[in-house]
């Protein structure tokens, strides 16, 4: 699957911007702050930088996932989930990837057991 948008450092936030800017290419990012592409090797503090919020909600929809964080679930989406494997976790993998599985349109089944 080829993606829109790539991730670049900047300002100290982590921004999407166009797939096709080339490095020293100018354009505007997701929240719309005009960069200059960099290389995708990043300096190493850069990957410690939080991700732009406005960034990060623009990127997911154009990839038709689910906003992070949840704000709430409907039955159908909740009943599908699994349970935390560790007993409360705030990031629950598994459920995260469910629940963009079923935001893209796919009709999975409870796993028997």
């Amino acid at each position: 699957m080829v993606r829109s948008y790539k991730w670049q450092p900047h300002d100290e936030g982590r921004h999407a911007i166009p797939q096709e800017l080339a490095v020293n290419d100018a354009g505007l990012t997701l929240c719309g702050i005009e960069v200059t592409a960099g290389p995708d090797t990043w300096p190493n503090d850069a990957r410690y930088w939080p991700t732009c919020e406005e960034c990060d909600l623009a990127w997911r929809k154009s990839e038709g996932i689910l906003p992070w964080p949840r704000k709430g679930q409907d039955a159908v989406t909740a009943s599908r989930r699994p349970a935390a494997s560790d007993g409360g976790s705030s990031t629950d993998v598994l459920a995260l990837v469910v629940d963009t599985l079923i935001a893209q349109g796919a009709d999975l089944e409870t796993p028997r057991r």
